[in-house]
């Protein structure tokens, strides 16, 4: 985290919950060998968290129902990865509660960046 970061206005056990939530899915979908970062920065009065990784990515017309209960891209029977698809549906409320946004930028094959957005305090 740079220093002098401002503190964003939030509760510590839902934005806890959110990251940890992201951090999850980036490593659950990327493979070995790659890569998954969290950042922390300040922008247009904002305090910016981004969890970005270097898996599968996300296709742009499936990018809005990521963020709805119980959909999982992808999901078979013989799927390794487990959940409900919940994590993002709550994760976007959460930051929703905290007067923020969630947002996902992702590209097929390079990976995804989910950028969690609080108002500074």
């Amino acid at each position: 985290m740079p220093a002098g970061l401002p503190i964003g206005k939030g509760d510590e056990r839902r934005l806890t919950q959110v990251l940890i939530n992201l951090v999850s899915n980036a490593i659950k979908f990327t493979d070995g060998g790659g890569r998954v970062t969290v950042d922390c920065q300040q922008k247009n009065g904002d305090v910016l968290f981004t969890v970005s990784d270097t898996g599968r990515g996300i296709a742009a017309e499936k990018r809005h129902a990521i963020f709805e209960p119980f959909v999982q891209l992808d999901r078979t029977l013989r799927s390794a990865h487990e959940g409900v698809g919940l994590g993002l549906a709550i994760s976007r409320d959460l930051a929703l509660q905290m007067n923020g946004k969630l947002e996902v930028e992702s590209e097929v094959g390079k990976g995804s960046r989910f950028i969690l957005f609080l108002p500074s305090a």
